[in-house]
């Protein structure tokens, strides 16, 4: 035979508290509801971060370019002043030599430096054409930065817009 086991049965009620499915589904339709608020918030605030900081280094770049242009022209203003009092006195010094011991060299310094002075200023010429197509250069391409970045920042926006109204309509279906 088998051996029989009694089960012992519990004749006390057990109270279980059950939560009313309307409040569960309304307070966790709530909880969805500000979290996604919550997510969409911090998204426009993302990007309202993310593209003023990027906005603040390009216009940094522009005042730093202007700065170190403004630099480097005082130092070039310099240099050139002082290279222009070195050539003065080697200018007098030689013509005072050359008149003494050679009279017709005072004409040949004259052409001698005609011909270095229009050569320097050919150099000049070009490096400033050089310098202004660079800092045109440098100007378009951080204008064009400044446009790629309001469109992209425009993207975003209508982007978290959308999400925005998608969610909006979600919200008011679920109602």
């Amino acid at each position: 035979m088998y051996p029989v086991t009694l089960m012992k049965i519990n004749h006390c009620p057990i109270k279980v508290n059950m939560i009313d499915k309307t409040d569960y589904i309304k307070n966790t339709q709530k909880a969805v509801n500000d979290g996604m608020e919550t997510f969409l918030n911090l998204g426009n605030s993302a990007i309202d971060n993310s593209f003023s900081i990027y906005e603040q280094g390009i216009a940094a770049r522009d005042t730093n370019i202007a700065e170190a242009r403004k630099q480097f022209e005082e130092l070039e203003s310099n240099l050139t002043q002082k290279w222009e009092n070195q050539k003065e006195q080697f200018k007098s010094t030689a013509l005072k030599l050359s008149e003494t011991y050679w009279p017709e060299s005072k004409q040949l310094m004259e052409q001698a430096e005609k011909l270095y002075q229009d050569s320097y200023d050919v150099f000049n010429k070009n490096r400033k054409m050089l310098e202004s197509n660079i800092d045109s250069s440098v100007k378009s391409n951080l204008n064009i930065e400044k446009k790629s970045v309001a469109q992209l920042r425009k993207n975003f926006v209508r982007g978290s817009e959308n999400a925005r109204k998608q969610f909006d309509s979600l919200v008011s279906q679920a109602v």
